[in-house]
């Protein structure tokens, strides 16, 4: 106690001018419209980066809470796909469809972020977060949340890397809605946006605006997954097929997030496989 009094004893007379001036502060602040405006602007401009800061971490919490909730919801979605099952006589591991047939699911879903990707080169590829203690798996499918996107080839504990559709080593089977013609989607030109589809003959009714999707006659990707839209098609004089572009649905310029598709009975076609002859 005697500390206190000998401590405002000796400044006193500084704690007193103190006093004053905020209170002088606060009558001019509030009397004198000039000096409100100079000491508001001060404010301002003090508090504003840290407001701004403030705000700006804020959006970012906030945007990466609201997107792992989008992915969560488009897992969920993609899971619950018709192709994402195949029709199954067998009363365990099954469930029903809203029209109460069995179905078995023989795709899972997960997801990964982008961490490397190129889309200048003549061999393209991505690298993704997740690896082989996330369960990821050689010849995976991967998916944008718009479009095909390209297949897992190498694994490491941690990361994963996928052959981009932008890859003249990538080819998938699809077809062209909706006259479903089957044919294969490849990459040949530098554009990161555009692909050809080939092997579609040239008595064929395809229309510009045409959706191109997986055909289903892959291990790997489920069918009626969305690859793009036809733009432009005309008749080659080399041969009997058309060419065809289309506008890819993968934004490869702006590609973050991801999805994998695992078939559950992958081990099990490959065994069948393997025993095809002059395969």
């Amino acid at each position: 106690m005697n500390s206190l009094r000998e401590l405002i004893k000796r400044y006193f007379h500084i704690l007193v001018f103190l006093s004053l001036l905020i209170i002088a502060f606060v009558i001019v602040y509030h009397h004198n419209n000039y000096q409100h405006f100079v000491l508001s602007s001060t404010m301002q401009k003090i508090t504003g980066p840290v407001q701004n800061f403030t705000n700006q971490f804020y959006k970012h919490f906030h945007y990466s809470k609201e997107n792992a909730e989008l992915i969560k919801q488009n897992i969920a979605l993609l899971k619950e796909k018709e192709s994402m099952f195949i029709s199954s006589g067998d009363s365990s591991h099954t469930v029903f469809s809203g029209e109460g047939k069995k179905k078995r699911r023989m795709y899972d879903v997960s997801s990964a972020q982008v961490v490397f990707n190129t889309i200048n080169k003549t061999y393209n590829y991505i690298i993704i977060d997740k690896g082989k203690k996330d369960g990821v798996m050689p010849d995976m499918a991967v998916l944008s949340p718009n479009g095909v996107a390209g297949v897992v080839s190498d694994v490491s504990n941690n990361f994963s890397t996928v052959i981009s559709l932008l890859n003249p080593n990538f080819r998938v089977s699809a077809k062209i809605v909706p006259i479903n013609q089957i044919g294969a989607v490849v990459w040949l030109d530098y554009d990161p946006t555009i692909a050809q589809v080939i092997d579609i003959p040239q008595h064929l009714m395809v229309s510009i605006g045409d959706s191109v999707v997986t055909s289903g006659y892959s291990d790997v990707f489920p069918k009626d997954l969305l690859i793009g839209t036809v733009i432009e098609k005309y008749d080659n004089p080399n041969n009997t097929f058309l060419t065809i572009k289309i506008r890819l649905a993968t934004d490869f310029r702006n590609l973050h997030n991801v999805y994998l598709i695992s078939n559950l009975y992958k081990p099990e076609l490959d065994s069948l496989k393997s025993k095809f002859k002059n395969e």
